[in-house]
């Protein structure tokens, strides 16, 4: 099978750009979700006007208390990782970290049609 190539399918070649969509997903340590929801909260509003290109984030939890997820926006695939190489980032992702016990990731496509998908590893956006 060949092998796939990424592509930034969140912007169009000939049109208007999409925003480029994370949702987040966070298992907290034992007994840290309200912390861990304090701290998104915190850092979502703090970031609002100091990182290029961020649209802002909605922080969601699960009602059995065993995770939450955070959806933020950015303008551009290239906002987001300008964003995750600043040392703003590895501060505030040093913190998630401490919190949880495991985070994952989905990089969504707005307004877009169906399209054959390749698979990434990908790391938190937080």
């Amino acid at each position: 099978m060949p092998e796939a190539n990424y592509q930034d399918r969140t912007q169009a070649q000939d049109g208007p750009s999409r925003p480029f969509v994370l949702i987040n997903s966070f298992t907290p340590k034992p007994g840290k979700l309200d912390e861990l929801e304090l701290v998104l909260e915190a850092s979502r509003d703090r970031f609002a006007d100091r990182v290029p290109g961020f649209h802002g984030g909605r922080i969601y939890r699960d009602i059995d208390g065993g995770s939450a997820l955070l959806i933020s926006v950015f303008e551009t695939e290239d906002h987001y990782r300008s964003w995750v190489e600043t040392a703003m980032f590895a501060e505030y992702h040093a913190r998630i970290s401490d919190l949880t016990e495991g985070m994952g990731q989905s990089r969504i496509e707005a307004n877009s049609v169906r399209r054959e998908r390749a698979t990434a590893s990908a790391t938190c956006a937080c």
